[in-house]
């Protein structure tokens, strides 16, 4: 049977070949969109258009009160894909009842033109911006891109132009062949309408929404009979949700295909309609939105996903400490979405300097901490506060936000367990031991000693007039009428304070964490400002003397900053800060199996394939829960058997229609029937 170390090389190179075949959803590299999507582009000027006519920059964001409010008033469904199951929605009638599908038509059309030979990846058009079909304007507002447009442009900016042009070449018989593939024979293409005014979805048929919704995902999905085809629209819809009319729905964490829609129908105002999907997740959203255009439909897509998102995660009890109004016998509670309070933290803790490894490092460490099993606050009853004894909490900002969305899921843990990994903003250039700092009896887990990320290490000082200290020791619950001297009594292995030395009080000493919890809470958490400080007597109190921010324990976020920029990667640093923990994601499901030869590795061989695909997730970006099976197979013969591979092979990977990966590993050398 093989050794240890040989199953681990195998199962690493054969995760990662997993990890890759879940992320490429799209089946090609192809489908990715060109680096220079994310480009600003300018806003153009105003135009009496019909479809889709507000700026493209207006929506960029889905986290504004007006979106979440829409959810409650217009008609949407967050499918299952390609199940079908509605998971949850509103006015559900509404998506039954007929309308025009305004742009989401233009899918037909490019599948339709791909499949008459009209537009290849080489076509190319320009754009004059002004549009009049048979006397109604319908004039493009979407971003001038100073080049002429291919199909995938054409699709992510919704340029009426260039989908006007197809139509004078379009064979209408041919046109009605694809929407009826497409509609499964749902939809059928009648009547006389003018032909571009139906290849913008303004005229011709109507069908509800539900059957719009297959249509586009049908449309989007890999056409075998067509691969460049397939590429161009997938291409398309993808860039339409970077950087064109449903840039509402970005999302750097997970792939989304989009296309928006506004109609008129007969004597009513405009709507608003989006179909979207994100394969990784297996979900699509639908939206019908009155009164308002396709921009708005992508806001409140994005909103309905959000929200999910909340309600699927676990919530952290925030004890407001830092509003807490004298005489108040216990702090205001808040309970924040556990990814939602992580960028809040990354916020108040980080800063928008930060290289995004150091940043998501920090994520890491703010989620684990929040959810690991102890509970400072348990007694009481909140989670965690919001100053520096648990985790500052602030505003979150873009960047902390990207940095959650980067790590979402991803704790470090220990013998299947959360831990509670400390940090600080940047330590003294000694890392100390949260053991000597706090006490207790858990292994430290965390890097002690020299900080092999020299950074630059600010010293400070602080004054404290004898009076406010004296007073800030009675509240904590020390007694006596005069405080003669605070002194260091006792430092740590890396030289910190341990315990302070309180004469002329009862009880005499205190140890230097909650001395400076203590000075902090009354007098300013600005006043000792780190762990590695020291103190002395001054005309009118005591001064404090020190370098760094922080205690010091564990992840030092400058220090981490510092390994970023050497090119460092998420992974790498948290491993040099803590390499007595492992990644893990929230939601991976692992089933594992061994050999009776390796039950007792079993347990072991669980918390490598987690971490791996952990690892994976941060590498690309991909935050959607994996389900794989591992089986290590206990023969060659046995493993040839179920993957049909040559005996010379370690493994084979693949991933089912279901998403499900399955990983089966050779026993390699010295296996019972291995070849010499």
């Amino acid at each position: 049977m093989a050794g240890d170390a040989h199953l681990s090389r195998l199962l690493n190179a054969s995760l990662r070949v997993a990890a890759l075949l879940l992320a490429a959803v799209c089946g090609s590299a192809a489908c990715q969109a060109p680096n220079d999507t994310r480009a600003p582009q300018p806003t153009p000027a105003g135009s009496r258009s019909t479809p889709d006519t507000r700026p493209p920059d207006a929506l960029a964001r889905p986290d504004d009160d007006s979106a979440r409010t829409a959810l409650d008033r217009v008609a949407w469904a967050r499918v299952r894909w390609p199940e079908g199951d509605v998971l949850d929605g509103h006015l559900a009638a509404r998506l039954d009842e007929p309308v025009r599908p305004g742009s989401l038509f233009k899918l037909v059309v490019a599948r339709a033109a791909r499949a008459q030979g009209l537009v290849t990846a080489d076509t190319r058009l320009v754009c004059p911006r002004q549009v009049v079909v048979h006397g109604r304007r319908v004039d493009c507002v979407h971003p001038d891109l100073g080049r002429p447009l291919t199909l995938d442009d054409a699709l992510a900016h919704s340029c009426n132009h260039f989908f006007v042009r197809l139509a004078e070449r379009l064979d209408r018989a041919g046109l009605a062949t694809t929407l009826r593939r497409l509609s499964a024979g749902a939809v059928n293409l009648r009547g006389e309408a003018p032909l571009p005014l139906v290849v913008l979805g303004l005229e011709g048929p109507q069908a509800s929404m539900r059957v719009w919704m297959r249509v586009s995902l049908a449309a989007m999905a890999d056409d075998g009979a067509d691969e460049v085809g397939s590429r161009l629209v997938r291409r398309g819809v993808q860039r339409a949700a970077i950087e064109g009319t449903a840039v509402a729905l970005d999302d750097e964490t997970t792939q989304t295909l989009a296309k928006t829609g506004t109609t008129l129908p007969d004597g009513a105002a405009q709507e608003g309609l989006l179909v979207a999907w994100r394969p990784e997740r297996g979900e699509a959203v639908m939206v019908r939105a009155p009164g308002v255009s396709g921009r708005d439909a992508a806001r409140i897509a994005a909103a309905a996903w959000d929200r999910a998102d909340a309600q699927d995660e676990p919530a952290v009890r925030v004890g407001r400490v830092r509003e807490i109004v004298a005489g108040a016998a216990a702090p205001r509670v808040d309970v924040r979405p556990l990814e939602n309070y992580v960028a809040g933290v990354v916020a108040a803790e980080g800063a928008a300097d930060l290289p995004a490894a150091a940043l998501d490092a920090l994520a890491i460490a703010a989620r684990s901490y929040a959810t690991a099993p102890e509970r400072r606050h348990a007694r009481d009853g909140y989670d965690v506060c919001d100053t520096t004894h648990c985790q500052v909490l602030g505003p979150a900002t873009p960047w902390s936000r990207a940095a959650t969305r980067r790590t979402r899921g991803v704790v470090l843990a220990r013998g299947g367990h959360t831990v509670a990994v400390p940090y600080s903003a940047s330590c003294s250039g000694v890392l100390s031991s949260p053991r000597d700092l706090w006490g207790g009896e858990a292994p430290d887990i965390t890097r002690i000693g020299r900080d092999p990320n020299e950074h630059e290490v600010r010293a400070w000082r602080s004054d404290v007039d004898a009076e406010a200290l004296h007073a800030a020791l009675r509240e904590a619950g020390h007694r006596g009428d005069v405080l003669r001297d605070v002194r260091i009594a006792a430092r740590t292995r890396e030289g910190l304070p341990a315990r302070v030395a309180l004469e002329g009080l009862t009880p005499a000493d205190i140890d230097a964490t909650t001395f400076r919890h203590v000075v902090g809470r009354r007098l300013g958490w600005d006043v000792v400002k780190s762990h590695a400080w020291d103190i002395t007597r001054t005309g009118r109190g005591y001064r404090f003397s020190g370098r760094g921010i922080g205690h010091g324990a564990g992840l030092c976020v400058r220090g981490a900053a510092v390994q970023a920029a050497r090119g460092a990667s998420t992974t790498q640093i948290l491993a040099t800060y803590v390499p007595g923990a492992a990644l893990r994601a929230s939601g991976d499901r692992v089933t594992l199996r061994v050999p009776s030869a390796l039950t007792a590795e079993a347990p072991r061989l669980r918390a490598d394939v987690q971490a791996m695909l952990a690892e994976s997730r941060l590498t690309l970006a991909v935050t959607a829960p994996r389900d794989v099976v591992v089986e290590v197979h206990p023969t060659v013969q046995a493993y040839q058997r179920a993957t049909g591979r040559a005996w010379w092979t370690a493994g084979s990977t693949r991933v089912g229609a279901d998403g499900r990966s399955r990983i089966d590993l050779s026993p390699g050398p010295g296996a019972p029937d291995a070849p010499p």
